[in-house]
């Protein structure tokens, strides 16, 4: 990845929390971006283990199902990144713990609500252990034709409306 990159079209990442929508969504984009491997290494649901089936393009796919942050971040070595869909009361917690892993290096919050206090301590673990915390209340990331979190830029007819599915397209930060 150049310097300054968050993302590149062989970025994984854990999904913690599991909701279908938003991950087949990322497996969607992927497809048409054309990655050789899907973009989502591992979920996340505390409390329980196994697979979960979605599709990649036509294909179905099973995606590993681990029941803790460690678990998963030591089945998928490879993936840095940690989505987390956990609702405000727990997402300052699973953030912090998936920051501590030593594979996870970015950390995208969607929850909203989440106490400022917790979020400045984040960030400053964060900064401190040379880690990008996206959020919270993010809708989350895209990097054009590379790498996208969760709900970002929409459906698939969005996406290809857009072009979203191919490198240099489109760059767009916002802040509410």
């Amino acid at each position: 990845m150049a310097s300054g990159q968050l993302f590149s079209r062989t970025t994984q990442a854990l999904f913690y929390n599991y909701k279908q929508l938003p991950i087949q969504r990322m497996l969607d984009f992927d497809f048409l971006c054309g990655r050789e491997t899907p973009s989502v290494a591992g979920i996340i649901n505390p409390g329980a283990e196994g697979f979960q089936k979605l599709f990649f393009g036509q294909e179905e796919i099973a995606i590993p199902v681990h029941s803790t942050i460690e678990a998963a971040c030591n089945a998928h070595p490879t993936a840095d990144v940690f989505i987390n869909f956990a609702s405000f009361r727990s997402s300052a917690a699973s953030s912090m713990a998936a920051l501590k892993q030593p594979t996870i290096r970015v950390v995208a919050i969607i929850a909203e609500g989440v106490p400022e206090s917790d979020a400045k301590q984040l960030i400053s673990y964060a900064r401190a252990n040379n880690k990008v915390v996206i959020g919270p209340a993010t809708v989350g990331g895209i990097q054009a034709g590379a790498f996208k979190i969760g709900d970002t830029a929409g459906t698939i007819d969005n996406i290809i409306q857009c072009k979203l599915y191919r490198p240099g397209s489109v760059g767009f930060v916002s802040k509410s």
